[in-house]
Formats: structure tokens, C-alpha cells, sequence
């Protein structure tokens, strides 16, 4: 008889989030400060020392990983903030993730590869970071705040864009079935001479793909996770 067990996260994305929010509800905050934390949507309910154990193995494969690729998965995956309800008068509610804040900084300062030449205001790349990394950033706000133009701002998001993001290989165009041919030139003309029109069929591709830190990362990750019995592929 083969014993199954049970999936707890139906793929690796949802242990990640799992295990990214789960610091967001050690014991040690206030009744308040757990009410208000959104808990995650991801996993069967798991809490205590179950939940510990469960984000304490999944944080434990991403050992693995390159300091790179698991700052590209924190930015991605983990909180931004914390809900926080300290009662201070200086308090707005929310307190900054370290973790998360780490893993821009280390980000934003990785992204210089991907900028090599330019002269580039700090925020102004830390902000197009966390634009890549799923953050709701406009380009013209930011530009506004750096000081540069939304042109230079723009020309600078493509960049990092392609080197977080990456780029999908283009859409192949099916070749025309029809053949053009000059006047006074026969069907039989064009048949001797197949280099005429084979370059019509076979089009270069324009841009290849190319996979970005966030799909190497994941696909890092995935690898790993995939060892975790109670982790399914999607």
C-alpha cells in the first residue's frame, strides 16, 4: 500500500509566500498587532509550531541559493511592511520589513551591472527595482522626485526591467504562402532559383529570449522546493 501525503501548498509560489509572511505571526506580538496582520492565503491553515516548522524547511532549502537569488524571491514575495500598533504618537500603522528592505538594497545595488556607463540617482534606481520587483511605482512621479527627466527615467526602466524581468522570446510569424515575382519572370524562373524566396520563410528572430534574475531565481527555487514532499508543482 503506498502512503501519500498531503500537499500543504499546491505550488512552490505559495510556500514562498508562506514562509516569507509567516515571521508576521510569531507569538511574541500583541493580540492587536496579530489581529490586524493579514495572514497568508496560502497553505491549509497552518499556524504554531506546525506553521514554524513548515516555513523553517522551506527557508532552509533557500540556503542554497545565492545571496542574489534569494534577495530577487524576498523582494517579490515578502512583505513590505508589518502592521504595527505600538500606540506612539509617531506611529502610522505599519512598521518596514527588514528583511524586505535588505534584499532592495542589495538589489539596487546589483542593478549598477545593468546600468554600466550611466550616471544614475540612487533612488531613482532603487525606486525602478522595486517597480520590477512588483511594487506600484509610476515613472513620472518618480522622476519627478529624483529630478530627471521622464525620458532618462524611462530609458532606465527598460533596462532594469530587462535585467529583472528578462524578455519573452518573440512570437514566430507564419511565412506568406504567396511568392512574389518580377514581370517577365516564369514560374519555372523562380523555381531554379530557390534562394529567391527562402529568405521569405526563414526570418530571423529580431530578439531572442532571455530569461531575467527573477526567472533564474524561481527556477532555483523550485528546484529546491521540489524536494519538500508537501509541496506540489502547480
Amino acid at each position: 500500500m503506498t502512503q501519500t501525503t498531503e500537499k500543504l501548498f499546491r505550488t512552490p509560489q505559495d510556500a514562498l509566500i508562506f514562509a516569507f509572511n509567516y515571521s508576521m505571526q510569531r507569538g511574541d506580538r500583541s493580540l492587536t498587532d496579530r489581529m490586524a496582520a493579514p495572514s497568508p492565503r496560502t497553505g491549509k491553515g497552518l499556524s504554531g509550531n506546525d506553521g514554524a516548522a513548515q516555513a523553517g524547511m522551506i527557508r532552509r532549502e533557500l540556503e542554497e541559493l545565492t545571496d542574489i537569488e534569494r534577495a530577487v524571491l524576498v523582494a517579490r514575495f515578502a512583505p513590505r511592511s508589518w502592521p504595527c500598533a505600538c500606540g506612539r504618537a509617531c506611529c502610522s500603522g505599519y512598521t518596514p520589513n527588514p528583511e524586505y528592505l535588505g534584499a532592495i538594497s542589495l538589489l539596487t545595488q546589483a542593478a549598477m551591472s545593468a546600468l554600466a556607463g550611466r550616471v544614475v540617482h540612487y533612488q531613482l534606481r532603487r525606486g525602478l527595482v522595486e517597480k520590477a520587483a512588483g511594487a506600484k511605482v509610476e515613472i513620472k512621479a518618480l522622476a519627478l522626485k529624483c529630478e530627471v527627466s521622464e525620458k532618462t527615467a524611462e530609458a532606465h526602466w527598460q533596462l532594469i526591467k530587462l535585467w529583472f524581468q528578462g524578455r519573452a522570446k518573440p512570437k514566430k510569424v507564419k511565412p506568406s504562402k504567396r511568392t512574389r515575382t518580377a514581370a517577365g519572370v516564369g514560374a519555372a524562373d523562380v523555381t531554379d532559383e530557390p534562394h529567391l524566396h527562402d529568405e521569405a520563410v526563414e526570418q530571423p528572430d529580431v530578439a531572442s529570449s532571455a530569461d531575467g534574475l527573477e526567472s533564474r531565481a524561481r527556477k532555483a527555487a523550485d528546484s529546491l522546493l521540489s524536494t519538500l514532499t508537501f509541496i506540489g508543482e502547480g
